[in-house]
């Protein structure tokens, strides 16, 4: 359009063709896509710091080579594919493209040579920021599994201590599936997602020590939809949920304490995108501070935060008759 506008404007005192137009100009870039893998390493070689001036100048010297490549091509290119309908390909050609103006060509492929250098520049840069992104963002979630366990595991040990003088054989057997419970926590080690059947799997290894602990004060119940066991969740993201109803709601109770588990897929016109809710309900005294977070649920908070932005929800509340629900929704993995 901008040729033929240009034609408009010189009140047709030259011969117009579509064809010639269309051809040019799709023989222009097509050559200069097949000319990027040359502009991409040149970006990569830029990048790099050392010698920058020295590159720049090789740079430059390789696009000017580049661009008289690019255009003595075209030409050339057009002039085969304007041979092909035309008698006098030679002077039509001559004609079209004035090869006075091949300089001006050559300036143009330069421009573009470079604003395509500076567009994989852009990108690698890019990359490289959202490569350090992740590697932070993996730093930050290994820092709070290290403060995670440690945290877990003492408590644990604290749990089994306090059975001891009490009844040593419970405490027995409180070790022994200790031992368990840190086989799984260590083959977890390196893990930040597993699925929710086998975050389930260790949440049972767990609860089975807090148990033999509070022996018939306790009751646990799942509701578990079949769904959403595939689903990957973060690692040990229900043990601390679990471990604060226990701490601050069925402890305080001398007896009949309950804490179910449940997940659920939460899907229609109120969530635009399917997701999973995980929740820890008990029977005990109930919030008192609602944003006096300890260290597990603080990490907790963090987790979800540093994996999925604004997409999770973490927010605990209290029931209606006793006690609190600790509610989790995350992104659904697998639909």
């Amino acid at each position: 359009m901008q040729e033929f506008l240009s034609y408009l404007i010189a009140n047709y005192q030259y011969e117009f063709s579509w064809f010639s137009i269309s051809a040019s100009n799709a023989i222009n870039f097509i050559i200069l896509v097949l000319l990027t893998p040359f502009a991409a390493t040149s970006a990569m070689y830029l990048i790099q710091k050392e010698e920058r001036t020295k590159k720049v100048i090789a740079v430059a010297l390789i696009s000017l080579v580049i661009a008289l490549i690019h255009r003595a091509t075209t030409i050339a290119s057009y002039n085969f594919i304007y041979s092909l309908y035309s008698d006098n390909a030679f002077s039509g050609f001559f004609g079209f493209w004035r090869l006075r103006s091949f300089g001006a060509g050559v300036i143009s492929s330069l421009i573009f040579y470079w604003i395509v250098v500076g567009i994989f520049i852009a990108a690698i840069n890019n990359q490289r920021l959202i490569d350090k992104e992740k590697e932070l963002a993996n730093a930050r979630l290994n820092a709070l599994m290290t403060q995670l366990r440690p945290h877990f595991l003492f408590n644990t040990l604290n749990s089994i201590s306090s059975l001891i003088d009490i009844d040593k054989s419970a405490a027995q057997k409180m070790i022994s599936r200790f031992g368990d419970l840190l086989r799984g926590v260590l083959e977890k080690e390196e893990k930040q997602f597993v699925t929710l059947q086998e975050e389930i799997s260790f949440l049972e290894n767990y609860l089975s020590i807090e148990m033999e602990r509070f022996s018939d004060r306790l009751t646990i119940s799942y509701q578990i939809d079949p769904r959403s066991l595939e689903d990957e969740v973060p690692t040990l993201i229900l043990q601390p949920l679990v471990e604060n109803a226990i701490k601050h709601g069925i402890a305080t109770k001398a007896e009949d304490g309950k804490i179910e588990i449940a997940s659920k897929i939460l899907n229609g016109t109120q969530y635009p995108s399917p997701l999973l809710e995980l929740t820890v309900t008990d029977n005990g005294a109930g919030l008192k501070a609602k944003h006096n977070y300890g260290i597990g649920l603080q990490n907790v908070t963090k987790r979800l935060s540093q994996l999925y932005g604004k997409s999770s929800e973490f927010e605990i509340e209290n029931n209606k008759e006793e006690g609190c629900t600790a509610i989790i929704r995350l992104p659904l993995t697998k639909e």
